[in-house]
């Protein structure tokens, strides 16, 4: 999956492990759902290459393909 840094809900994106200069989406797997009150599987709990877990709205991921494109654009 990947996701643009601003949509990480928690942690705090300032929180989340720095970035290179310039770059602003994240990459990882989907490892469990939680969510939102009445709203079921809302989140999405990611494990992100860099090493960190971090939790994203499931409808601002984005599926990416073993090459690295991702799907919808």
């Amino acid at each position: 999956m990947r996701f643009h840094l601003s949509d990480v809900f928690l942690p705090a994106p300032e929180e989340v492990c720095s970035l290179p200069r310039g770059e602003t989406e994240l990459e990882g797997t989907i490892v469990s759902f939680s969510d939102s009150g009445q709203r079921h599987n809302y989140f999405a709990v990611v494990d992100v290459i860099r090493k960190q877990s971090v939790v994203v709205a499931v409808d601002k991921l984005g599926v990416v393909t073993e090459e690295g494109q991702k799907l919808g654009q």
